[in-house]
């Protein structure tokens, strides 16, 4: 190459230098171009990836579930609890109604109450809790669930009525037959929904306000008064709608703490030392019972264990209701000790007549009676509750008599239809009934066992119901204001 040839190329380099030095110096001094293209794609690109440092504003953290830390850090399940929710999870596939978002009160029999939707409510919330259903599964049943209840007729335009059809949401008889005009109220039936309304509402906090409207709807005026709840029923004959006191000592009491935290006056039922308790003694374990007559007020005082293991475990456990849940464990166990008959009682469905029993462990002026609601006798169809069962042994675990009891009703199921209701004492093989009632007990047991108890819980996390003082009119609040 020629000296010539070497200038032109160096100066050839020299010029591509210069070019490339003032390139850069524009690009720098000036914005650049922003396309709507590039700006979707840094968009998505944030929320997708979150790309920009210090920033968490992605789908994935803008759709988790609420912050449930106030809750308290949750106990484990072993691998038997979880067996045991799947069991019972199985029932609640078996027989739910997308129709309407209503559960079928017994297995493949389309009718329920509201007590009985209260338990599906129950193990609804714990089979999302348990990784049983997925969000989406859970969030589709609690909206079906609701625009129902926010639909169906109401008994005399007042609350919900004591049944309804699971597929058509009408109102029916206690035989699912149509009954356009209704058949009554239980406010004990109620209360049972209320309490799962408030569980709902705590661990899912978007359907705080839907539950809350759902029990505004209702007209509780003549229900709660004067400190205690009232029923409503259709004389058969006349037609003409009858208001009577209900509740007795046990189902009263966790009824009326509920409706208490509502903020109803509930002087006289929320508290077990009301002036009705009276006292007996069995094996010499004093047992409280309910004096008011049933000759006068057509209702029996049934002293079985659910009434007072779903206080305990819905409401809490304190100094009150703390020695009565003891002495209906310790007089059950009393009887096993002395006869070999392992007891744990209640009321149940049973597979044959008259297919409802309350297996007591007082009614009536008698011990371990096993009765229907009119008072007539079935000493011979007595069971193993399970529920009961497995109820008491959660909540005394380290009793020796608590090992017995699950032992007992531990094979009590059917795999692919759920918890059958218990045993027979005298030999009959396992009562085959199944319900809602029994396995929505299950699974919010186990829920309880994870988290402790409900109301208490929901106070801690300030997500408790609660309605207007308008809408209780309630002793309390009249004075406070």
């Amino acid at each position: 190459m020629n000296k010539n040839n070497l200038r032109v190329a160096l100066a050839w380099l020299a010029g591509l230098l210069l070019a490339g030095i003032l390139i850069v110096a524009i690009n720098r001094s000036t914005p650049p171009v922003t396309t709507a293209t590039s700006q979707t794609y840094s968009v998505l690109q944030r929320l997708m990836h979150g790309t920009e440092p210090g920033r968490s504003d992605t789908f994935c953290a803008l759709s988790a579930g609420p912050d449930n830390s106030c809750l308290g850090e949750p106990g484990n399940l072993c691998s038997k609890d979880k067996e045991m929710a799947q069991i019972a999870w199985k029932y609640f596939e078996n027989n739910y109604n997308p129709e309407t978002g209503l559960y079928n009160a017994a297995d493949n029999y389309k009718s329920t109450t509201m007590w009985d939707t209260g338990s599906a409510l129950a193990a609804t919330i714990a089979a999302k809790d348990f990784g049983l259903i997925d969000e989406k599964t859970f969030d589709d049943h609690i909206q079906a669930m609701f625009k129902t209840l926010n639909k169906i007729e109401l008994f005399n335009k007042e609350a919900p009525n004591k049944a309804y059809n699971t597929s058509k949401g009408e109102m029916v008889d206690y035989r699912n037959n149509p009954s356009p005009e209704g058949i009554g109220v239980s406010a004990l039936d109620l209360a049972r929904i209320v309490s799962w309304l408030n569980t709902l509402g705590c661990m899912h906090p978007k359907y705080a306000y839907p539950a809350k409207k759902t029990i505004e709807r209702w007209d509780m005026k003549r229900l709660i008064k004067d400190g205690q709840m009232f029923g409503l029923y259709r004389d058969p004959v006349s037609k003409a709608i009858q208001l009577a006191q209900e509740g007795r000592l046990g189902y009263e009491q966790y009824a009326g703490k509920i409706f208490r935290e509502l903020g109803y006056d509930q002087h006289v039922s929320a508290t077990y030392n009301n002036e009705f308790r009276e006292k007996t003694e069995i094996y010499g374990v004093p047992i409280a019972y309910d004096r008011r007559d049933p000759r006068d007020l057509g209702a029996y005082n049934y002293v079985v264990t659910e009434s007072y293991v779903m206080d305990a475990v819905e409401n809490g456990i304190d100094d009150e209701n703390r020695p009565l849940l003891e002495n209906i464990y310790k007089v059950q166990k009393r009887r096993w000790e002395e006869t070999g008959i392992v007891t744990a009682v209640s009321e149940d469905n049973l597979d044959q007549k008259p297919y409802f029993l309350y297996n007591t462990i007082f009614t009536a002026g008698l011990p371990w009676n096993a009765t229907t609601d009119k008072g007539v006798r079935y000493d011979n169809l007595k069971t193993v509750s399970t529920k009961a069962a497995l109820a008491l042994a959660l909540l005394f675990p380290d009793d020796p008599y608590s090992k017995q009891l699950a032992y007992t009703v531990g094979t009590a199921y059917d795999s692919e239809r759920g918890w059958y209701s218990g045993i027979y004492e005298s030999g009959g093989g396992y009562n085959k009934s199944i319900t809602a009632n029994t396995n929505g007990i299950i699974m919010s047991m186990l829920l309880y066992k994870k988290y402790g108890e409900f109301y208490n819980i929901c106070k801690q996390c300030k997500r408790s119901l609660k309605l207007e003082a308008s809408k209780t009119r309630t002793c309390d609040v009249c004075a406070a204001q």
